[in-house]
């Protein structure tokens, strides 16, 4: 009987899939699968992952044309037959000695989602690690951390997915995850959030979110507020579609933060100029009272991105982006 079905897409990905499949290898139970969906890699990623099926049982690899992550975690989750689902991206690895308390989670069956602390490896090689507070509930974990904006390192029950049909959104290129996040847990009721920390998720600069255009990210955010306002209305707790605006800011200013540091000044200008006076920004800063914005320099920054010049709101942004550190 599967238990636990790991879903890895990867595209080419041959420089980390062998540490990545490797890390999943050393699972000591009968009871896990790995579905490696291959998303039309060119390189040699095909054959990292022929070798570990070749060598064992429950490795599987599916190979199709190029068509994005989301559409191969579908995939992933369509060839799946454990009782649980958990998502690993091809760069990162499980954490040595993560197996056996993956597998008694699993085996317990008492819980509709299990999620994981994490570290983050640098490319200098840091390590860092990231914890869900003392205490943590759903909600506050998909409206107040961070660490549920991504699905991977989270045990999913897997008949949830299948009797509410839940997919990951294809027409995104960015907040997939979250999305998805959302949509589970409006259909999963028992939660359990553990100290363990269970894998390495590896930060380098070439990453989906960092090429996408601040256009795009935007876009994408805004269907990712949209169903933040909607779980909070739905649910009815002590969070509020004004909570879900007001944490919309500092997103929005990490987003022109981030554009100005990766352009020219006239460049991040342009881009401000096609999408700060646009439906989207405007759409939260309306719904945010200024006074609760609880720094000082928060406000200058508001009032700054409301009414001041593209100009000055990039340069201003390009000297916090070479000042703060990254």
């Amino acid at each position: 009987m599967i238990q636990i079905s790991v879903i890895v897409p990867v595209y080419n990905g041959e420089r980390f899939i062998g540490e990545c499949l490797e890390s999943v290898r050393r699972c000591p139970s009968d009871g896990m699968e790995c579905i490696i969906v291959n998303d039309g890699s060119t390189d040699g990623t095909e054959a990292i992952c022929r070798r570990f099926a070749d060598a064992d049982l429950r490795f599987n690899v599916i190979n199709k044309a190029n068509s994005g992550v989301s559409d191969s975690r579908n995939i992933g989750m369509d060839a799946a037959t454990g009782g649980y689902i958990i998502f690993l991206d091809a760069d990162d690895y499980i954490a040595d000695g993560a197996w056996p308390g993956i597998c008694a989670r699993a085996a317990e069956n008492a819980n509709d989602m299990v999620a994981y602390g994490y570290y983050n490896l640098f490319a200098s090689g840091a390590v860092t690690s990231e914890d869900f507070p003392h205490g943590c509930g759903i909600d506050r974990a998909l409206l107040d951390t961070t660490l549920l904006n991504t699905c991977w390192g989270v045990l999913f029950r897997r008949s949830i997915i299948v009797n509410s049909a839940l997919r990951f959104r294809g027409d995104l290129k960015t907040c997939e995850d979250a999305v998805f996040m959302i949509d589970f847990a409006e259909c999963a009721d028992i939660f359990l959030f553990c100290d363990d920390k269970i894998l390495y998720y590896r930060i380098h600069a070439g990453g989906v979110m960092r090429r996408a255009s601040l256009s795009d990210k935007l876009a994408d955010f805004a269907v990712l507020l949209t169903r933040r306002i909607e779980y909070v209305n739905n649910r009815g707790g002590a969070y509020t579609a004004s909570d879900i605006y007001l944490q919309a800011f500092p997103v929005i200013t990490d987003l022109l933060r981030e554009c100005a540091g990766n352009n020219s000044i006239l460049d991040a200008r342009r881009a401000y100029m096609e999408t700060v006076g646009g439906p989207i920004v405007a759409g939260v800063f309306k719904n945010i009272e200024i006074k609760k914005l609880s720094l000082f320099f928060k406000k200058l920054e508001f009032l700054l991105i409301a009414r001041g010049p593209y100009l000055c709101t990039a340069v201003y942004f390009k000297l916090k982006y070479l000042t703060v550190k990254r």
